[in-house]
Formats: C-alpha cells, sequence, structure tokens
C-alpha cells in the first residue's frame, strides 16, 4: 500500500475561543485568565497531535499573539475558526489565511438559536428547544414545571461555556442576574435538563462547491461542565442501525442548512441519548449543538476542498 502523502507545513491560529470573539467580534479581547486557558487547550492538542491523533500535523506552526510578524511567510494559513481576529494574526504573521468568511456567517450558523430552529425539523423523538428574546419570555419558560430543571444557553458558547443550569420555577439573585446579562448579548435557548447516558457526534465539512461531506458518528466524553475530554470510534453494532442512520441523516441536514446559509468549511454535531424519564429507556436526541468550525472530534479535515 502506498504511503499518504505528507501535507506541506501550515500556520494554525487555535482560536478556541472563537465562541468569545462571535459574541462581541468588533471589540473583543482575551483576558488573562481566557489566554491561559488557551494556553493549556493548544498544548492539550499539540499531545493528541503526538499521538496521530489530531489534524496538526508536523511542521505546522502554531501562531497567536507572541509570533513574530512574517513567522508564518510563505505558509498556507488556517485558523479553529476563521474569525476576522484569527485572520489577522494569521496575516501579520505572513501568513496566506484560507477558507476565510464572512464574520455576519460565522455568527449565524454558530449562534445557537440557528440549531435550535433546526432541531424542529429534524427526524427522531422530539427535544424540546425554545428560544427566549427577553427576561420575561425566559422567566417565563423556566417557570414551568420540569422534573430536572432547565438548562439555559446563551447565543455563544463552546466547551461549558455559556451556560446554566436552573431549577423550575421562580428565579432569583445570581441566577437571574445571569440569565439577563446573558439576554444583553442575544437571546437564549431553554431546554430541559436531560439525564444524558451517551454523547454521539459526527464531523462533517461543507465544501467549496456546497457538497456535503460527512464522517462516521463518534461516542464523546465530556465533564459535568461539558467540556470535551476524549472522542471514540462508535462501534455500529453498539449504536443501533437506525441511531446511526438518524443522526448521519440529520449531520447531512445541518451540512446543508450551512451551506444555504453561505457556510464553507468543517463542521461538527453533538447529540445524546437520554432518559425522559427515571426508569425509561434512553431517547436519542438527535441535534444538541452545531460547531461551525473544526472541532476536538476530528481527526483530520474532510474533502480537499477543506485540507
Amino acid at each position: 500500500m502506498a504511503a499518504a502523502t505528507r501535507r506541506a507545513p501550515v500556520a494554525w491560529v487555535l482560536n478556541f475561543d472563537a465562541e468569545e470573539e462571535l459574541a462581541v467580534p468588533r471589540r473583543y479581547q482575551p483576558t488573562a485568565a481566557m489566554l491561559a486557558v488557551l494556553a493549556r487547550q493548544r498544548a492539550r492538542l499539540v499531545e493528541e497531535s503526538a499521538r496521530g491523533r489530531s489534524f496538526l500535523a508536523p511542521g505546522d506552526l502554531i501562531v497567536d499573539e507572541r509570533t513574530p510578524p512574517g513567522a508564518a511567510a510563505g505558509l498556507e494559513g488556517r485558523a479553529w475558526c476563521p474569525t476576522p481576529r484569527a485572520v489577522g494574526l494569521l496575516e501579520r504573521a505572513g501568513a496566506t489565511p484560507r477558507g476565510v468568511l464572512d464574520v455576519d456567517v460565522l455568527r449565524r450558523v454558530n449562534a445557537r438559536p440557528f440549531a435550535a430552529e433546526l432541531r424542529e425539523r429534524l427526524e427522531g423523538p422530539a427535544f424540546e428547544k425554545r428560544i427566549a428574546s427577553d427576561l420575561d419570555e425566559a422567566l417565563s419558560l423556566v417557570a414551568r414545571p420540569a422534573a430536572l430543571g432547565w438548562l439555559v444557553r446563551r447565543t455563544f458558547g463552546a466547551a461549558g461555556r455559556g451556560r446554566r443550569r436552573l431549577a423550575a420555577g421562580r428565579v432569583e439573585g445570581p441566577d437571574r442576574a445571569w440569565l439577563a446579562a446573558s439576554l444583553a448579548r442575544g437571546p437564549v435557548v431553554v431546554e430541559p435538563w436531560a439525564d444524558v447516558v451517551e454523547e454521539l457526534t459526527v464531523c462533517g465539512a461543507v465544501t467549496a462547491s456546497g457538497n456535503v461531506q460527512v464522517l462516521t458518528p463518534g461516542f464523546q466524553l465530556t465533564t459535568r461542565q461539558g467540556a470535551w475530554t476524549r472522542t471514540d470510534a462508535a462501534d455500529p453494532n453498539h449504536l443501533g442501525r437506525a441511531d446511526d442512520s438518524t443522526v448521519l441523516a440529520a449531520c447531512n441536514e445541518v451540512g446543508r442548512a450551512l451551506a444555504a446559509a453561505g457556510y464553507r468549511g468543517p463542521f461538527g454535531i453533538d447529540a445524546f441519548r437520554h432518559r425522559p424519564a427515571p426508569g425509561a429507556a434512553p431517547h436519542l436526541n438527535v441535534l444538541s449543538e452545531i460547531n461551525a468550525r473544526l472541532t476536538m472530534d476530528r481527526i483530520e479535515s474532510v474533502g480537499s476542498d477543506n485540507r
């Protein structure tokens, strides 16, 4: 068997804070605490790369605020998510950015209401996601009975950031303040807190020509706060033929919606199995989130248009 062709080195901006920037794209500056978080996440990805489990390759250059101007001259530039700040860092380093998109497109497809609206059209058991645009509407939604309470998600968030579990009923104190602050940034998505028994993920890509490519599903492990820790290949026999086809169909539908919105590049969707009631058989929520960017679940980008 012929050896795989090694690609040319690439300059990368690993802006894992992309959602934070998309919330306020024209005035975002990472805090010292966020920069420390980013440094730890980059180190983790480099470790995964050493094991052959990363889209990074030998010879790639990681670009950040400390990279000298011109240090990446002659290299193709890519980003975790091609936000304006990431593209600016690549250009300052002398790289030629690839996959640059209008920031308004990035904001639209990474906003959680985009996923919530799309979820209503997908096959499989229903899973309620309601969008609230003001405080009165949000308070009314979380006041309704819910056995495990409610999960409220800000418009933008990732790795467990931008979400909060609220008890059903009247919201006061810090929870109310968090809710009000979240709505100042944009609509929030309110959904039942789920008793998750298994998390699934699928990676795909929208090519430059608008075609959708999809990988096989994987099982995802996350922290209690929702931050990624590991992804394992899904055994089709364990996943089940029906769930496998439903999740893949959802990923294709998401890809088509992303293409229609003007997005091009890699993406991933998260799904999960959960118990709707104690002792009940697990149900599949076929779409929890859309990540219109690279994800930690991806070994490498899909398709020549995205490599």
